[in-house]
This record gives C-alpha cells, sequence and structure tokens, in this order.
C-alpha cells in the first residue's frame, strides 16, 4: 500500500510541473496561494486499464478514490482498496506533528501513532501537498484557454526528464511484481474556477509495462477535484487514546 500511495502523490507532483513560463506562473502561483489561506478538501481519483485481462485484473487492485482534508498544517486522508473481495481501509492524520495511522480489513484495525520531528514532519507534509511542483522546463508547450471564467492551462511535449520521473515511479509501483515501465504518452490539464483556484487537475499517461512475462498497453488516469466549501477542520481521532505509540520509521515500515 505505501507503493500504491508513493505512486499517487508523486503523479500528483508531477502535475505541477504544469508551472510554466508566461500566464501560467502567475495563474499557478494564486491558485497555490488560495491553498494556503482557508482548509480545502481534495478528492484523486486513479484508474488503470491494461489492454491484457490478466494484467488488467492486477493493476485494477489500485484503482480508488482518495479523499484528502488539508487545513493549514494538519492533514487527513483516507485510501480504500478492494483485494480480491477484502477490502483494506486505511485512515491517517496529522495534528501538531503527530501522526495517528488506523488500518483496518474485515474485523481486525490496528491503530497506531508517532510523533514527528521537524525534519520528519516537513518532508511528509512536502510528500503530501498538492503545492509541490518540479522543474517546469519539464514542459515545452502550454496552452491556456479561457471558457466561462475559468482557466483551462494544458500541458504538452514533455522532455526526457519529465518521462524518466514518470517511468521511475510506476515501476517503483510495481517493484512487488518485477514491473518495468515505459511512458509513450502524457497529456495534462489543469482547471482554475472563477476565483482563480485549482478546480481540477486531469492527467492521462499511456505505458508499455512488462509485469509478471506479460508485455502490455496500459492507461493510467488520475484526476484530482477541489473543494472550498464547507471544509471540516482536520482534529485529533476521538479514540487517540486507543492508539499505540510507535517510532516514525517504524509506522512507515
Amino acid at each position: 500500500m505505501k507503493k500504491i500511495f508513493s505512486l499517487v502523490l508523486v503523479l500528483i507532483l508531477v502535475c505541477g510541473m504544469l508551472v510554466s513560463c508566461g500566464d501560467p506562473v502567475a495563474m499557478i502561483a494564486k491558485a497555490d496561494a488560495a491553498l494556503e489561506k482557508a482548509p480545502y478538501s481534495m478528492t484523486m481519483k486513479i484508474n488503470f486499464e491494461a489492454d491484457n485481462k490478466e494484467l488488467n485484473d492486477i493493476l485494477s487492485l489500485m484503482n480508488m478514490e482518495i479523499p484528502m482534508t488539508v487545513d493549514g498544517k494538519n492533514i487527513a486522508m483516507n485510501m480504500s482498496v478492494d483485494m480480491m473481495g477484502y477490502v483494506i481501509d486505511a485512515d491517517m492524520v496529522v495534528v501538531d506533528k503527530v501522526l495517528y495511522y488506523d488500518i483496518g480489513m474485515i474485523d481486525d484495525r490496528v491503530k497506531i501513532k508517532a510523533e514527528m520531528n521537524e525534519e520528519q514532519y516537513a518532508d511528509f507534509m512536502k510528500e503530501n501537498n498538492a503545492q509541490i511542483t518540479v522543474d517546469p522546463m519539464d514542459f515545452g508547450k502550454l496552452t491556456v484557454e479561457d471558457k466561462d471564467g475559468k482557466k483551462y492551462i494544458s500541458g504538452g511535449e514533455i522532455g526526457e526528464d519529465g518521462l524518466e520521473k514518470l517511468n521511475e515511479v510506476m515501476e517503483s509501483s510495481l517493484e512487488g511484481i518485477d514491473g518495468k515501465a515505459t511512458v509513450s504518452n502524457v497529456t495534462y490539464g489543469v482547471t482554475l474556477d472563477k476565483k482563480g483556484r485549482y478546480e481540477a487537475i486531469d492527467m492521462t499517461c499511456v505505458y508499455n509495462i512488462t509485469a509478471a512475462d506479460i508485455t502490455s498497453e496500459v492507461t493510467f488516469n488520475m484526476v484530482a477535484e477541489f473543494s472550498y466549501d464547507n471544509v471540516a477542520s482536520v482534529e485529533i481521532p476521538a479514540d487517540a487514546d486507543e492508539y499505540e505509540e510507535v517510532s516514525f520509521d517504524e509506522l512507515l515500515s
């Protein structure tokens, strides 16, 4: 699950490459600033489709929705995965640099918590924040369209560095099944609402993947949808006293 989670987060990071030159810079900067001013929620939807049934059955286990709430320095998210009829559900909450981790499968639940130092907290929030950006030079072309008061930013002509990052993160997620990946097509889009805030990020990548002696064309799609209205604050779990305390490294091992 940790590798699946890392895949989603890094792909969000790659979406941040849409900050480039010209008008998109100011647009994205304004949208980033809005995320810092008030709590927001974001739901990520990820979907894999392979043209080989056997590989499709394997990758479909990673299809999921991940709701997330960011409230200043605190964050909460949920991951739910259906593993052949068995649902694994995990909640992660960070409040005052303490990470609460609640994971359950069938009737069994494990609740643990870990205090983070400043460096661990900074790294955790950096990896789990939608504002993360990478080198804007990875894109060779950006277009901006204005429609009904909204801005639509799309990126194209991604360079070799960007393609390498996408290949690395996909292969990392497939490490458990010895997978190799080569991305052949990438499309990105960012929608900003009438107030200039993030409304949606959409990314589709087409990969040639070899895993478990199977080669297949795989389409990966990720959509992140943002909301700023009636967002509940992130708070310590009501049953926090029931969580077993462990070290931060042990919690994420």
